[in-house]
């Protein structure tokens, strides 16, 4: 399928969503679902602010030999 097509398939769902949306879900609960939409991009623009933040960090273990992540085993024979 070409750009094109693909743009044009997905503005058309697009469209349909929008409009099964608004027959079928009555306004009191979009304006929630919309409200909840919003505060989870919020929740997601916090986590990626946070992320972008600490690359800006000097890490404190840089230089230092790293840690092995797993230490010793666990005997699960019977």
């Amino acid at each position: 399928m070409r750009a094109d097509k693909v743009a044009r398939l997905l503005d058309s769902l697009s469209e349909a969503q929008e409009t099964l949306i608004a027959e079928f879900i009555p306004a009191g609960a979009r304006s929630h679902f919309l409200a909840s939409r919003r505060e989870a991009l919020l929740g997601l623009r916090s986590l990626l602010d946070a992320a972008i933040d600490r690359t800006k960090e000097p890490t404190e273990a840089a230089g230092r030999k790293s840690t092995p992540r797993f230490r010793g085993s666990i005997d699960i024979t019977d």
